[in-house]
């Protein structure tokens, strides 16, 4: 029955481990996924993004910290039910989703691994089975750490997680499992096909590029948008004016230095940035000329020129898919350096430290991050507190220590009332 136990333990857990991690290092693609969710459900102008971010977080945080839990078998009752209650949750959820098909796919592994939405159903109904049975049988194993230490272990999975969480929402997500990664080109020949948007009459028609329709019989550009490509790249740029697509054009690998502003929803943006992104360009075009700083934003003339405005804007702006300005760099305001058409290094503006951008400074390296090498770091440290925590709760005077004091609470005389 214990190894039985521990099987179960390990598939849940390291399940729940998974899907917490992978949601919590990517705050900005949780919060997309819980806005598709609640845009599903017509409840996007009900709740605040901010509510919503705080909510996705604090579930992936849940998640990973059960994970744990179930995994090293501490706080074996508590662990168990939570476990089981996750589930009683999420598999209904999964069963309407499976049915209803509200959103392209549920979000369970953020972007590392994207499956089905009745692929999903089904490994919930999967993983119901080992949750019913250790709601029954988890306390017929034993634990890893010691009982009286198991909540520093819990503390120190709260902490690694906030620490992803806290770098993946101010800078950037430090697993970046999109088709954009630094050290790959922004765009390829892997081109997919672009569709355009037009409207008439009220009525809304996709056009293929040779197709388009005559504006002069009353059509008016919308919005265009790319079908992904096999490379899964789907960034393609557009003039403001004609609704042509220019993505070769603007981007080049011929250029030495690129900086994009990529701007996904322009009615979030405003003056905030404007300073940083201004000295940005006066930075760029000093050292590399026109057309070495633009900025890409979502199809919305209205927004697009009340946020230009604010931010007091001379450089060049071209329009993109939402969903693919959002693929490329998360923020709600976000920077990409591009070396030679290569994705150097991406940032939140608002995480951009101008004292560093000198006149000698390589732009190319101020803020070069290796990501996986950093979560590879922390995550070793956060092994390594574990080991200590399992250590120190191995030594018998530590255990002896806590026994003499509960001994010493138990018999000490109350207080007589007066």
């Amino acid at each position: 029955m214990s190894i039985a136990v521990w099987i179960a333990r390990l598939i849940l857990g390291g399940t729940f481990i998974l899907s917490g991690v992978t949601k919590m290092v990517d705050p900005y693609g949780t919060l997309t996924k819980i806005e598709a969710y609640l845009g599903a459900w017509g409840l996007d102008g009900v709740v605040a993004p901010g509510l919503a971010l705080v909510g996705g977080c604090a579930l992936a945080m849940v998640e990973f910290v059960v994970g744990v839990m179930l995994a090293t078998g501490s706080l074996r009752r508590s662990a168990a039910w939570l476990a089981l209650a996750i589930m009683a949750f999420m598999l209904p959820l999964t069963v309407y989703i499976a049915v209803a098909d509200p959103v392209e796919d549920c979000g369970c592994f953020g972007d590392f691994l994207v499956i089905s939405n009745v692929a999903t159903m089904l490994k919930n109904f999967v993983l119901m089975v080992p949750a019913v049975f250790l709601a029954i049988y988890n306390r017929r194993a034993r634990w890893l750490f010691a009982p009286w230490i198991q909540w520093v272990q819990i503390a120190a999975a709260v902490v690694f997680m906030l620490i992803l969480s806290v770098i993946g929402y101010h800078e950037q997500p430090l697993l970046d499992f999109r088709a954009y990664p630094v050290g790959e080109p922004l765009v390829d020949g892997d081109d997919g096909e672009v569709v355009y948007v037009y409207e008439k009459d009220g009525l809304k028609r996709e056009f293929a590029d040779d197709e388009l329709p005559d504006e002069s019989e009353g059509w008016e550009f919308v919005d265009a948008r790319v079908v992904v490509a096999d490379s899964g790249k789907m960034l393609a740029l557009f003039d403001r004016e004609d609704g042509g697509e220019v993505t070769d054009e603007v981007i080049s690998s011929d250029m030495p230095g690129q900086m994009i502003l990529l701007i996904p929803h322009p009615s979030a943006a405003g003056a905030a940035g404007s300073y940083t992104a201004n000295e940005l360009q006066s930075a760029m075009e000093s050292r590399f000329g026109e057309g070495s700083f633009i900025a890409v934003t979502a199809a919305d003339s209205v927004a697009v020129a009340d946020a230009l405005d604010l931010m007091m804007a001379t450089y060049p702006v071209y329009y993109a898919d939402s969903k693919a300005i959002m693929a490329v760099a998360r923020g709600e305001m976000a920077v990409v350096y591009l070396r030679d058409g290569i994705v150097a290094w991406k940032r939140t503006l608002s995480s951009i430290n101008l004292d560093r951008l000198t006149a000698d400074s390589d732009i190319a390296e101020i803020y070069a991050i290796d990501g996986p090498r950093l979560f590879g770091r922390l995550t070793l440290a956060y092994v390594a507190a574990n080991v200590v925590i399992f250590i120190i709760g191995l030594l018998p005077f530590a255990g002896r220590l806590r026994r003499r004091r509960k001994s010493a609470a138990a018999t000490a005389p109350t207080p007589e009332r007066s």
